[in-house]
């Protein structure tokens, strides 16, 4: 005999409805005394359920929802019974009035345990009722129906309904549950050849799953799988590639948008889990180190999912302290900026393929950032290219370097200000010994590519690769107007850091902020310029109060930060022997910017005064040297004062101008003029 499959899921759900309409009428005869009639109708019952069975053994899948959630949840036959029923319930005005004749109640008018146990478990399936409609059974814990909680009423009467996931799905809609679609996405894998790899970290990975797939079929759970990084790294990308082989699915869940109380943990964790079963899927926690540390008191896995023996994974930033805790454990792999073939051969799948190959390793050579982060700064730098039209010049550096500046100036900026530059070399006054250590600087720069990838010595340098001053002296002596000359010939951008953003009052704030900075300089799109560097830089203190402890907590921070930097930042202080001397002996360079000498500040003056502007012939550049010991920001005053007194007077800059700013500047700084 053939047996016709399902051609959709409706088709099925209408011989269910079916089924639990001769299961209910069944009961109504039970209770009425027609023991007879009841047997009549249970056969019937049976005959119906071995028909659909057999059609359902021959449909494809998609066409038997009910058979998924019997097979990937292992329900019994009266389980399955209870979900039908349910969802009879809620579609069929005709089964409603079978389940009133059951309960023959009038204040029973929703359907409850009772009228489930009258109905389903009859015969030899009588004493699984407790367990299967219980708080520890599969329907309850999975979140499949919902058993209202009521503490005063017998568990008989508590309400029973399905939920409307499960409705959605037995009518062919399969849609994660709305309740966690604000919270989790199903994520699609790529495959492993798109992806760009450190060795050994998928097959590490894929082990790992592989373990931890096996290990939950026995009722154990394994530790969670904690990636750590910075953004755009690759973590979830990596997991969902890993997972795909092993035959899961991901089910990604941002941490940050998770409910912070504890019962809506709970609650929100079987959803979660059902979800996960549902899709054959990894739960994947997606930025647990984003989550306020004053939650609930315990770990994250032990509150939503402590009974879920499935594989659980999660993300985190750059771990530099503790890691996440899990109930279960953690298994941590760290991954970090790619190297810098690595990072080209990104740049080049990123970017189009019309574009010529040296700007891929420029910007590779340029810029230490991440899998994501390129992706992102390709797409913003190929819309500006096309905006501007046919003809016009084709996609080049400077758009990559918008692109990223898009992309990562969200950090830079809520911390700090972008600053440009419009002094020249020549408006610049240094001894010669500081002028060559700003070179150096310049050229460590340009060519770490040669010195630490060409020639080898990055495999020398057990710590960071990145380039750290300290630029020193008095105020005005040029060390931010260096900072920006540097910026500018390197064609980066300066972001002059506000350490009053930087620095909080709450434990481990001030931490992340400079976490996020540093991450971001090491992108190498920009140079970090810490002025006043001393206030959070300063040498640690004897521990006497809280105080001193958690102030101590942010310079050893900050030391483990700079073992593993890779960027570029500049440091600038008025107090040399301030900072700490576990910093200056991590510092590439030092820089002492001296105050001017006497022919030193003619040549200041001199270079100070626009060639567009009226000047006196006559004026005594050296005399203004040596009658003013003043650095290089106060004769900047100076000459500015003096250009606006001459305008007013209609005439040249002259000498009397001069010397009349620079008394005012000199008053300025506390100083009295003995000779004029």
């Amino acid at each position: 005999m053939t047996v016709t499959p399902y051609a959709e899921p409706m088709a099925h759900l209408l011989d269910q409805l079916v089924i639990v309409r001769v299961a209910l009428q069944a009961a109504v005869a039970r209770r009425g005394g027609g023991d007879e009639a009841a047997r009549d109708l249970e056969v019937e019952q049976a005959r119906l359920d071995a028909e659909s069975r057999a059609r359902a053994a021959v449909s494809a899948p998609a066409a038997v929802p009910l058979e998924r959630l019997r097979g990937v949840f292992q329900l019994s036959p009266t389980e399955i019974g209870v979900l039908v029923l349910l969802a009879g319930l809620e579609l069929d005005v005709k089964l409603r009035e079978y389940a009133r004749g059951v309960m023959a109640d009038a204040a029973r008018t929703a359907p409850d345990v009772g009228l489930l146990d009258e109905v389903l478990y009859v015969g030899t399936a009588r004493g699984h009722m407790p367990e299967e409609l219980g708080a520890d059974g599969t329907l309850v814990q999975f979140g499949l129906i919902h058993v209202e909680p009521i503490a005063d009423a017998a568990f008989a009467l508590r309400r029973v309904r399905a939920v409307e996931r499960v409705i959605d799905l037995l009518h062919g809609k399969d849609v994660l549950d709305r309740r966690v679609a604000r919270f989790a996405e199903l994520i699609t894998a790529r495959d492993r050849a798109e992806l760009v790899l450190a060795p050994g970290a998928y097959e590490e990975i894929g082990g790992l799953l592989t373990a931890a797939v096996q290990i939950s079929r026995t009722g154990t759970a394994h530790p969670v799988i904690v990636l750590s990084g910075p953004a755009g790294s690759g973590r979830t990308t990596l997991l969902a590639a890993a997972a795909l082989p092993v035959g899961l699915r991901t089910l990604r869940v941002r941490g940050a948008a998770l409910p912070r109380d504890e019962p809506s943990l709970r609650a929100l964790g079987a959803i979660l889990v059902r979800e996960a079963v549902l899709w054959g899927a990894l739960l994947l926690l997606d930025g647990v180190d984003q989550r306020p540390t004053d939650g609930a008191g315990h770990e994250l896995d032990e509150i939503m999912f402590s009974w879920y023996p499935g594989p659980v994974a999660a993300t985190a930033g750059r771990i530099t302290g503790k890691p996440p805790q899990f109930a279960r454990g953690v298994v941590v792999i760290e991954l970090g900026i790619p190297d810098e073939p690595a990072r080209e051969e990104l740049w080049q799948r990123a970017l189009p393929p019309a574009v010529a190959p040296t700007l891929a390793r420029w910007a590779a050579e340029r810029y230490f950032v991440t899998p994501g982060v390129i992706d992102q700064a390709a797409v913003a730098a190929i819309a500006r290219a096309e905006a501007r039209g046919a003809g016009a010049p084709a996609l080049d550096a400077a758009d990559v370097h918008e692109g990223l500046r898009g992309v990562l100036d969200a950090k830079l900026t809520t911390l700090g200000m972008r600053i440009t530059w419009r002094q020249r070399w020549d408006d610049l006054v240094l001894p010669d010994e500081a002028a060559l250590d700003v070179r150096e600087f310049i050229a460590r720069v340009k060519h770490r590519r040669r010195v630490f990838l060409e020639w080898g010595f990055g495999r020398k340098v057990a710590k960071g690769l990145g380039l750290s001053a300290l630029f020193s002296g008095p105020p005005g002596t040029g060390k931010t107007m260096v900072a920006g000359l540097i910026a500018t010939e390197l064609k980066l951008d300066l972001y002059q850091i506000d350490l009053s953003k930087v620095v909080s009052k709450w434990v481990g704030e001030t931490e992340k902020n400079l976490g996020e900075l540093f991450d971001a300089a090491e992108a190498g799109h920009a140079i970090l310029l810490f002025d006043e560097a001393d206030s959070l830089f300063a040498k640690r203190t004897e521990v006497k109060s809280s105080n001193d402890r958690y102030a101590n907590l942010e310079v050893n921070y900050l030391l483990q930060r700079m073992e593993s930097f890779s960027g570029i930042v500049i440091l600038t202080t008025n107090h040399d022997t301030a900072i700490d001397d576990a910093f200056r002996r991590r510092l590439s360079l030092r820089v002492e910017f001296p105050v001017p000498e006497p022919d030193e500040r003619a040549l200041l003056w001199r270079a100070l005064l626009p060639p567009e502007a009226a000047i006196d012939p006559d004026l005594d550049f050296a005399a203004l040297g040596d009658r003013f010991e003043m650095t290089g920001g106060y004769i900047k005053n100076a000459a500015v004062r003096a250009a606006f007194l001459a305008a007013d007077e209609g005439t040249a800059i002259g000498m009397r101008h001069l010397v009349r700013a620079a008394r005012a500047e000199y008053t300025a700084m506390g100083k009295v003029v003995s000779q004029l």
